[in-house]
């Protein structure tokens, strides 16, 4: 897939705060539909919910990208969605068997990969613009502490240049944005469940109560199923919720899965 809207306006920055920061200032100042801010590092580089995400000057791809669909807000945040199968069929192009882990995550041998945040601009109700913000670790030494992540370098056991891995992420994206925007959640659900990491356990709160068991996937409506030690299914769209792996590949990801519906 070769993209052909987005990414035809191309801000490269050789460092920056944060890309997500970057694009935000320059999409309300006009910045047309598509444009995409690239930088070599980041200093202040943030995941979901103000996470630190580490961006040392060539180790990763770290992406922004300002779209402006005619959807309504309450239609963006499953978005995230299309664009985490974006992200992984990259990875996937690249050589590496990438998967996805609820709500944004993308793993490779059950560690952390690559990641996707996404932010609104609104005036009143109507929506203005939306900010993709992708990182994806390509190689050098990550932080000792970050022992649930990987890159593609070590995964692949050789060296990945950005540019190698840009071209089909871009693709790749417009593709899915592109369906989603056209025919909404429909197009991502079964594309989600094609691609998404088997077995992972999870726990959430559910009206009160702790409920425990494993990810079965999203429902019609893009809300998380969770299977339980009996059997049955819970549906979880509130609450938090810790998704992990054992030993040395565990790792949690709290959200508000209102955010995503």
């Amino acid at each position: 897939m070769k993209a052909t809207w987005l990414g035809a306006q191309r801000i490269e920055l050789a460092s920056c705060t944060s890309t997500n920061d970057e694009a935000g200032r320059l999409a309300r100042a006009g910045a047309s539909h598509g444009t995409i801010v690239i930088a070599d590092t980041q200093s202040a580089g943030r995941g979901r919910e103000g996470r630190v995400w580490a961006s040392p000057p060539g180790a990763g791809l770290y992406l922004s990208v300002i779209v402006r669909p005619p959807l309504s807000i309450a239609l963006v945040p499953p978005m995230t969605l299309a664009v985490g199968i974006a992200v992984c069929d990259a990875a996937r192009d690249v050589g590496v068997a990438a998967e996805l882990k609820w709500p944004n995550d993308i793993l490779v041998g059950g560690k952390k990969l690559a990641g996707v945040l996404v932010e609104t601009q609104s005036q009143g109700a109507r929506l203005e613009s939306v900010v993709i913000g992708i990182g994806m670790n390509l190689g050098g030494e990550l932080p000792p502490e970050l022992t649930t992540a990987t890159t593609l370098a070590r995964v692949k056991g050789a060296p990945v240049a950005r540019a190698e891995l840009l071209a089909p992420l871009l693709g790749h994206l417009q593709h899915w944005l592109d369906r989603y925007t056209a025919a909404g959640l429909d197009t991502v659900i079964d594309a989600w469940h094609a691609r998404m990491a088997p077995d992972l356990p999870a726990r959430a709160t559910v009206d009160g109560a702790a409920v425990t068991g494993t990810c079965a996937g999203l429902d019609a409506d893009g809300a998380l199923l969770l299977r339980d030690a009996a059997g049955a299914l819970h549906r979880i769209r509130t609450g938090d919720v810790a998704v992990e792996r054992s030993g040395a590949a565990s790792g949690r990801a709290h959200a508000t899965l209102a955010r995503y519906h």
